[in-house]
């Protein structure tokens, strides 16, 4: 309960501002990568796609062969109205609509997930996976507690999910990546080995 008062108190200071309905998650998205990276390790608005007009908001760099940059791609997703008619039918304690409401949070989750890779998903200019991040603990958590979708959306649509309280363990994977990569005893190509991300997060 106390996930959901928090993320009713969220929700309502963002849609108090119809300017930062768009740019809040990314904001708080940059603010948490300018503290975990270096300037040099990530970058934003990256056209990851040659020949593509689409930009993601954040993507890590990470060293390809011959010099080259492989990027993978995070980008902040918030489904304000399905979570809002979530969080106001359990208010109203209607369980037939929270019901509705949670199903349409779970389509809306993976639409999006579809749409990360179909915008950002590139090999090998891309690693092929990206990261998610939801930027509201009450939906982060309702992500999660649906039952296997954190695992179709890694599957399906070589995606995972990250969030605000779990960020710590999130930058522990992004480190883990960075390191991974750079190795010299493991040689990690984009479209030829998966990086076993699902396993982690």
């Amino acid at each position: 309960m106390q996930t959901l008062a928090g993320g009713v108190g969220d929700l309502k200071r963002i849609l108090s501002n119809v300017k930062n309905r768009g740019i809040w998650g990314e904001m708080q998205l940059g603010v948490l990568l300018r503290d975990l990276l270096a300037p040099e390790q990530f970058a934003e608005n990256v056209a990851v796609k040659q020949g593509s007009a689409e930009r993601v908001e954040f993507a890590l760099k990470l060293p390809g062969s011959k010099d080259e940059t492989v990027w993978l791609p995070i980008d902040a997703k918030f489904p304000q109205e399905d979570f809002q008619r979530l969080l106001e039918a359990r208010e109203q304690a209607d369980t037939a609509a929270a019901d509705i409401a949670l199903k349409q949070l779970e389509r809306r989750l993976k639409s999006e997930a579809r749409d990360i890779q179909n915008k950002y998903l590139c090999p090998p200019q891309t690693t092929d996976f990206a990261i998610m991040y939801l930027p509201i603990e009450g939906l982060f958590a309702e992500a999660v507690n649906l039952p296997g979708l954190l695992d179709e959306l890694q599957r399906t649509y070589r995606v995972c999910v990250a969030g605000r309280l779990p960020w710590q363990r999130c930058s522990t994977v992004c480190k883990w990546v960075l390191k991974l990569w750079l190795s010299k005893n493991v040689l990690v190509k984009s479209g030829e080995r998966s990086l076993p991300l699902s396993r982690i997060l």
